[in-house]
């Protein structure tokens, strides 16, 4: 490599599903790691990139990795343009820490991750997000900008650093979710929101998941604004169903009223450092323990049919040890058993009519050798294959493990 300063050899705590990496090139420049890029390409050396570690495991297990290029030296806070409600920061800055400068200002990135290292890259890639994807998107949606190192050592930059500046958009759009696979993310720009001046969380519980279907249907088709909807089951086996009003105090009340006129089940509400807890559990449970994790999707009417899926799946061996999900379509299992039930249950899920994009976040290499974790191709594959071959024409990114 013709950068030696930023280049060490590997370890085996550097090892992705088992596979050690030969070398581990940590730059402290976009210029470096454009550059690195560049090298690793002309190689063909099978690279993989890497911010906080926290999702290293998701995505296929690797033939091999020639090198691992991280970002935790490209972490600096790069522009907080407080009167346009817009920050700068660079890829591998962790997202608490810009969420903690940001709060200076009462201003936040409303994105949640489950995992504290997060970094904003990283974040980026997966198009990873939480409870607040209500209310307001994905990392796609509140991306406005963004700096890419491409493979062939070139930095572009697309997008902007205001609101109303689109230009080069759907480059930031491209790379967000493409696991890596495209480009390295150097630095990205996000619209910001304003702290709410209160936070109220009604929490209703229900002895079955229809019941709480029911209540998600009339909550959706209503004029209730919620900042965060979301559902989960509780160990006791009930379905509790999370509903969070964030505005000023007079609005939150009134919002908090409206909804509980609409319940079924009457909810209990809380508040202030009990509702934060409340909503870290609720972001944090699938990952806590083993297991393997699931995300699938669904239209918001499907909600009953998912519900009845999840007891299909015990029927079929698993245990289901965590159910946590976003009301409006998207959630997390974690299942627990033994790897051939859980493989054909992951089956079970893509054969069913009610369930999308099932794919499987973490598993052991022993699982993922029996199931592909990103499901059946689809009929974009060709589209999703093209833009790779434009990207990365040596096809090193990913080392394999990524959707394409």
């Amino acid at each position: 490599m013709s950068v030696p300063q930023t280049l060490r050899q590997a370890t085996g705590e550097d090892a992705i599903d088992d596979v050690v990496p030969r070398h581990v090139a940590l730059p402290e420049s976009a210029e470096e790691l454009a550059q690195i890029l560049a090298d690793a390409s002309r190689e063909r050396q099978l690279t993989v990139l890497r911010g906080g570690r926290s999702k290293l495991g998701w995505g296929r297990v690797p033939s091999r990795v020639d090198l691992i290029i991280g970002t935790e030296k490209l972490n600096r806070l790069l522009a907080h343009r407080h009167g346009d409600m817009t920050v700068t920061a660079q890829a591998g800055m962790p997202l608490a820490e810009l969420n903690h400068r940001l709060a200076e200002h009462r201003q936040y990135l409303p994105i949640e991750s489950a995992f504290p290292q997060a970094t904003i890259g990283g974040i980026v890639a997966t198009n990873d997000s939480g409870p607040t994807r209500h209310r307001f998107g994905t990392p796609r949606d509140l991306l406005i900008g963004v700096t890419l190192a491409m493979t062939d050592g070139r930095l572009v930059t697309a997008g902007g650093t205001v609101v109303k500046n689109v230009a080069g958009y759907d480059l930031g759009k491209l790379v967000s979710g493409s696991h890596g696979t495209l480009a390295a993310i150097v630095d990205a720009t996000f619209k910001l929101l304003p702290i709410p001046l209160a936070s109220t969380t009604l929490v209703a519980t229900y002895a079955d998941g229809n019941a709480l279907a029911h209540d998600v249907a009339a909550l959706s088709a209503s004029q209730v604004e919620l900042a965060a909807f979301d559902m989960c089951v509780s160990s006791e086996g009930r379905w509790i169903l999370l509903m969070r009003m964030a505005s000023s105090p007079a609005a939150t009340a009134a919002q908090a009223e409206e909804a509980r006129r609409l319940l079924s089940s009457a909810p209990a509400a809380v508040s202030g450092d009990e509702e934060r807890s409340l909503w870290e559990e609720q972001i944090r449970a699938p990952w806590e323990e083993g297991g393997t994790i699931v995300r699938l999707s669904w239209l918001p009417s499907k909600l009953p049919a998912v519900v009845a899926l999840l007891s299909r799946l015990r029927q079929h061996g698993c245990q289901v040890a965590t159910f946590t999900a976003r009301a409006i379509g998207s959630g997390l299992i974690r299942l627990e058993g033994e790897e051939r039930a859980i493989a054909g249950a992951i089956g079970m899920l893509r054969e069913s009519s009610d369930a999308g994009h099932v794919v499987v976040l973490r598993a052991t290499p022993a699982l993922k050798s029996q199931t592909d974790v990103w499901g059946p191709s689809s009929g974009t594959i060709e589209v999703a294959r093209t833009l790779k071959r434009m990207f990365d024409p040596a096809d090193i990114l990913g080392a394999g493990r990524g959707p394409v």
